[in-house]
């Protein structure tokens, strides 16, 4: 498995990959229609795939910053302004790659990243997506502390907030 920084030909096979996670996981909780939007973020440093026999199988990236509750969390409990945070986000991986490291390997690439510009990963995560959760105490990311997310149209979701190891 090789994990590379995604390119934009890459962008269809992110989307394909997205839509299987989001069937199987229900993540992300609220299908955009334009997917690209979801995956093409901004305010991010960077995004990475995990390519596979020549298959996207996992993406992962790493922003600036996530909705306002979990970027107050993190900072209060790291005792970093928010600007010195990395947020991971768009960690995907498909089905059929699972349990077999990739979501491991994505998680510690974007933790290098992070680290790489001295920023302090952290990523927030819906409070029912139990796998990942699970991946993420198993690597040794710690919880800060659980937010409720309101969205635009007035939903809302709990999320938890990890912090990953500190930067070096």
């Amino acid at each position: 498995m090789l994990i590379r920084e995604r390119a934009d030909a890459d962008l269809a096979g992110c989307e394909e990959l997205a839509r299987a996670v989001h069937e199987r996981d229900g993540y992300p909780h609220y299908l955009p229609d334009d997917l690209r939007d979801f995956l093409v973020l901004p305010d991010a440093y960077g995004a990475w795939v995990a390519e596979q026999a020549g298959r996207i199988v996992g993406h992962v990236a790493l922003r600036r910053r996530t909705a306002p509750g979990p970027m107050e969390l993190a900072s209060a409990a790291t005792g970093q302004p928010a600007s010195q945070l990395g947020v991971l986000s768009r960690l995907l991986v498909a089905p059929a790659a699972r349990r077999a490291g990739t979501g491991r390997r994505l998680l510690e690439h974007g933790w290098q990243q992070a680290a790489g510009r001295g920023l302090w990963p952290v990523l927030d995560v819906a409070a029912d997506l139990t796998a990942a959760i699970r991946l993420y105490e198993s690597c040794g990311w710690v919880r800060a502390g659980t937010v409720t997310v309101t969205f635009r149209d007035g939903n809302s979701l709990d999320e938890l907030v990890y912090l990953g190891p500190p930067p070096p």
